[in-house]
């Protein structure tokens, strides 16, 4: 059995379930038969939580509007942000039901893992990393009220499991094309705060690209961030997209990223 999990998180917008198979594949590839089997993908999906409301209300208002395509993805991937966002309490609030998602694909990738030591790295798409930033914020706030998932008693098969399904064993956080800078640079920088340090071997690198403007240097944040993040990674993602807005959706496939992931993953074996 595997040895290290990792576990994925999509981006705004209309994304298919399948969303990461193109990159879990391009992942076994590069590990070869040697190692691929030490390294188990786990992929978050939570588009469905919203995707029906959404595309209900835009098939009833576009026969009235002009520039579909373009209005699809603003209503799409905005609403996303705002939907997840709104409403924290309660357990049919999106916010509530990602994160649901996200622990339970947590709990599928630690039994697909072996030993005491098992290791995670998460990879967070745009929206994605302001979802993951979210979940890990609530499940390692135990002396406060979180909100979210766990603001209800949960049960685990071991303190093991517990701790890798609150993020406690992830070694590396890898955020592309990440727009946390949207949700809080409106506050002031001495109240904006990042997740804590997770263990000693964590580290939370940040790749953005300068004309991809859904994507964000995370550092200059705050105090907390330029502490907490270590290292923002400037990169073209894609090798046309790279010098246009296109590149949000082009990191995952692009040369640039994926050998420094490779180096992440093989690191934490």
């Amino acid at each position: 059995m595997a040895r290290l999990g990792i576990l994925t998180l999509h981006g705004m917008g209309n994304t298919e379930p399948d969303y990461a198979d193109e990159l879990f594949e391009r992942v076994r590839t590069e590990l070869g038969p040697d190692l691929q089997n030490s390294v188990a993908s786990q992929a978050v999906y939570y588009q469905d939580i919203l995707q029906q409301n959404q595309s209900r209300y835009f098939k009833t208002v576009k026969r009235r509007l002009r520039w579909d395509d373009l209005r699809e993805f603003m209503l799409y991937g905005f609403s996303d942000a705002a939907s997840l966002e709104a409403r924290k309490e309660g357990p049919t609030s999106p916010y509530f039901l990602a994160q649901t998602n996200i622990l339970a694909a947590l709990r599928t990738l630690y039994a697909r893992l072996e030993g005491n030591d098992r290791r995670l790295i998460i990879l967070a798409h745009s929206l994605g990393g302001q979802v993951i930033s979210n979940y890990l914020w609530d499940s390692t706030r135990d002396h406060l009220t979180p909100n979210g998932v766990w603001s209800v008693d949960q049960s685990f098969d071991s303190p093991e499991e517990e701790a890798f399904c609150r993020g406690r064993t992830a070694v590396r956080l890898l955020t592309t094309g990440c727009n946390i800078p949207i949700f809080v640079a409106g506050i002031s920088r001495d109240r904006i705060e990042p997740i804590p340090r997770l263990n000693d071997a964590f580290e939370w690198h940040n790749y953005y690209d300068k004309d991809d403007v859904l994507g964000w240097p995370l550092k200059d944040l705050s105090d907390g961030y330029a502490e907490r993040v270590t290292r923002d990674h400037s990169m073209n993602a894609g090798l046309v997209t790279g010098l246009t807005p296109l590149s949000h959706k082009n990191y995952w496939r692009d040369r640039d990223f994926i050998k420094p992931f490779m180096k992440h993953i093989k690191s934490s074996l």
